[in-house]
């Protein structure tokens, strides 16, 4: 069975809509998590050498610059502990921010307005019927400027403190103090 061209021109329109409207990004904070896709918020990570590490997290502005720190060295602490090593340095942090057009969401927080009342008369008298007003209650999504913060480690790994020298973090450590802010 053929669509007529009509359908198949609104089948296209209709997945275009629905795809933009899943990949504009919604101007919150952005939590720990993997990026799916390259494009995609959370972490991401490029092995350099064998004990070399590039970890990247991509948030938008509305997560605190500390947390997103956190959240990659939360990760380089795992990579580590992934490939059997104790010790972590940072070698080097980088900080690159580009403006794009977000979804915010806000909830209508105004007082409820009171409910409108009708008298309704029937044959055996008159009663007052009251109808809720409309919109009362309800989210409104409307396009905002902000901005994608791309904050990048450079990680050296490694077994022994000393080779890493005044800059090592204890692998063990990093991971606990996660597991203390998780509870």
């Amino acid at each position: 069975m053929r669509l007529p061209i009509k359908m198949k021109i609104a089948a296209l329109a209709c997945s275009l809509f629905v795809t933009a409207c899943t990949t504009t990004p919604v101007a919150s904070p952005t939590p720990y998590k993997s990026a799916v896709t390259k494009e995609g918020y959370g972490y991401s990570s490029v092995q350099l050498t064998d004990n070399e590490y590039r970890v990247l997290f991509k948030a938008t502005d509305r997560t605190p610059a500390d947390i997103i720190q956190q959240f990659a060295l939360r990760r380089a602490a795992e990579l580590a502990n992934k490939h059997n090593y104790e010790w972590l340095a940072v070698i080097k942090t980088d900080v690159d921010k580009k403006p794009v057009m977000a979804r915010a969401v806000t909830h209508n927080t105004d007082k409820p307005q009171p409910f409108a009342t009708n008298q309704q008369c029937t044959m055996s008298g008159c009663t007052e019927v009251a109808e809720p007003a409309p919109g009362q209650g309800q989210n409104t999504v409307t396009q905002t400027q902000i901005n994608d913060i791309y904050f990048s480690v450079l990680v050296r790994m490694s077994n022994t403190q000393s080779s890493l020298g005044k800059n090592a973090i204890s692998v063990t450590e990093i991971l606990a103090d996660q597991v203390d802010k998780v509870k």
